[in-house]
């Protein structure tokens, strides 16, 4: 029953966003440790998430992601198109609070 209006509705949530891409929280957690300043590729991308390139292309995870506003998307007509983190968004920094805000409270359990 849940599984079928999940599947017929598009997601009006940021994490019902997320679950829509199944490897989505891999790419974001590599996302909040890249420097921003750089610009990667697909491939570059696919390998520091440990995620397959072919389901990147597949699922469209980097275009959701730069549609999302953690990724910048440079397309320049013959080259091959390139991202950046997109740090200085509001998603990109809700998404690095909560980062900490899990990595604060797992240390402090571990204590």
């Amino acid at each position: 029953m849940f599984e079928e209006a999940a599947r017929d509705e598009e997601p009006t949530s940021g994490w019902g966003t997320v679950a829509t891409h199944d490897e989505a929280p891999a790419v974001i957690d590599t996302l909040l440790r890249l420097d921003p300043e750089e610009r990667y590729t697909k491939t570059e991308l696919s390998e520091a998430a440990g995620v397959a390139l072919k389901t990147l292309y597949l699922d469209g995870t980097l275009d959701h992601l730069a549609a999302s506003g953690l990724l910048e998307k440079e397309e320049t007509e013959g080259e091959e198109t390139l991202f950046a983190v997109a740090a200085d968004s509001d998603v990109y920094r809700a998404a690095a609070a909560f980062d900490d805000a899990v990595g604060d409270r797992l240390a402090d359990e571990s204590e």
